[in-house]
């Protein structure tokens, strides 16, 4: 070894890579090339290890992120291939069960994105899983949902169609409602059960059974008259369609939509729906229940229209552009609907201009027998559900879907509003008598359960 190399390594110890690590001197180098190595590598993300001299390197941050990459490609090929052997489950199952006559179709559609409008409501972006085109639907109407899962018994919902037709999807907004403690299809919080598990369980590629487009509350088709729409909480979705289908299509029709919310936190849509205050035909006031006016001000240069503390009226609906001519369309809670229709009325409008979409009960004056033939019932009666081998009595205060659900008798439904023909059972024996007139072509001896009551002793195919 030359005498500049001996040098060298005198000044510099550590670089002697043959001292012995069993010497104290080796010792020392070793731990002192680690220490130097780690300060020297840490800001690259290197570990390095040192054994006996030899130094060796692994990117460990590389292996770690390619291994994490690898575990998420081969998740989403399960992923994939899971929901395309769910999807051929499900179209075959509706293949082999086609809807009967009245019965609205059924379809297995994909769940193609999910915005958060507000702190308790979604929409649910829903398209054909095969890309094709979606039928068309009048603006207003609604869709029936239910889960994707195997059984032949699912609860089923109806939300109305919060986007515009479009057939490249069909958009529902759906407010996550209370489990309700007691089913009833009078219960305004029947739909809890549902709404919960769309917002807990469903995510952006699942499949849903869909059903319809269905329902009476939409736009006629021709009608140029006003159009003043009035909506409260999670009613605004049939409205945010019929304004946009208005504007867009009759543009020169008066519009006006008043939109009742508690505060901006729950206010689903409302951003979206002020856009609209860019056509010079529309007019859109939102009011907000529990916000003061320096709040809502505070607010207003955000958005097009108007903002507006408190609460509206149906006096105030009717001071609308051209209101006394106006058809007027209503959605929301049952005793809300029940007062703006009042005050309407005691305003001056006639009782046929005024529309009103709900899944519950209708409007206390408004319910009536079918044909006007029959009257409140309130003797017990014996309702036996053959099917099921249980006998129920009926008190003079349910419909026959809902003593079935108390009796864990499983009848499907719907609308629960005698609309939609899900719920429709047979008669095995006596009569029954329907809430409201039934607009459904009904089959020999068949009835609508959840509009329903029995005029004395029956038996029920179910």
């Amino acid at each position: 070894m030359s005498n500049a190399c001996s040098n060298d390594f005198a000044f510099f110890p550590w670089k002697r890579a043959w001292h012995r690590v069993t010497s104290l001197l080796g010792q020392a180098i070793f731990r002192a090339n680690v220490l130097l190595n780690l300060v020297l590598l840490a800001s690259a993300g290197l570990v390095l290890v040192s054994i006996a001299g030899v130094t060796a390197t692994r990117t460990t941050l590389h292996v770690a992120r390619n291994r994490r990459l690898g575990l998420a490609e081969r998740n989403s090929r399960v992923r994939d291939l899971r929901n395309k052997v769910e999807l051929a489950r499900l179209q075959s199952s509706l293949s082999s069960s086609e809807p009967a006559d009245g019965q609205l179709p059924w379809r297995v559609l994909e769940v193609a994105e999910i915005v958060q409008e507000s702190d308790d409501c979604r929409s649910y972006y829903l398209v054909d899983p095969y890309g094709g085109e979606l039928p068309g639907f009048q603006p207003g109407q609604y869709l029936m949902l239910r889960p994707a899962l195997a059984g032949s018994y699912q609860t089923t919902r109806c939300y109305s169609l919060s986007s515009a037709p479009d057939p490249r999807f069909w958009r529902v907004t759906v407010k996550r409602e209370a489990a309700p403690d007691v089913v009833s299809s009078r219960s305004p919080r029947r739909q809890g059960g549902l709404s919960a598990w769309l917002h807990d369980t469903i995510q952006a590629g699942d499949y849903l059974m869909v059903g319809g487009p269905a329902g009476q509350f939409y736009l006629p088709e021709g009608n140029q008259q006003p159009l003043v729409l009035l909506a409260a909480g999670i009613g605004v979705t049939p409205m945010c369609s019929m304004l946009r289908w208005s504007l867009e299509h009759t543009p020169d029709r008066q519009v006006s939509l008043l939109f009742q919310a508690q505060d901006v936190d729950h206010w689903p849509l409302g951003s979206h729906l002020h856009q609209w205050q860019a056509f010079p035909a529309a007019n859109v006031v939102s009011y907000f229940s529990r916000m003061e006016a320096n709040e809502v001000a505070q607010i207003q240069g955000d958005h097009l229209g108007t903002l507006q503390p408190g609460r509206f009226t149906g006096q105030m609906a009717t001071a609308m552009p051209r209101g006394n001519e106006a058809d007027y369309f209503l959605c929301g809670p049952d005793a809300w609907m029940t007062a703006i229709r009042s005050q309407l009325v005691d305003s001056g409008i006639p009782a046929e201009q005024i529309h009103w979409e709900s899944f519950g009960a209708a409007p206390s004056e408004q319910k009536t027998r079918a044909n006007g033939e029959a009257q409140n019932n309130s003797s017990p009666a014996c309702v036996r559900f053959a099917h099921s081998d249980i006998d129920a009595q009926w008190q003079g205060s349910q419909s026959l879907w809902e003593l079935a659900r108390e009796n864990s008798v499983e009848i499907p439904s719907g609308c629960l509003n005698g609309v939609c023909g899900c719920c429709r059972v047979r008669l095995l024996q006596g009569s029954v008598s329907h809430e409201k007139p039934v607009a459904l072509e009904l089959g020999q001896n068949e009835c609508l359960s959840c509009i329903a009551v029995p005029n004395g002793d029956v038996v029920v195919d179910a």
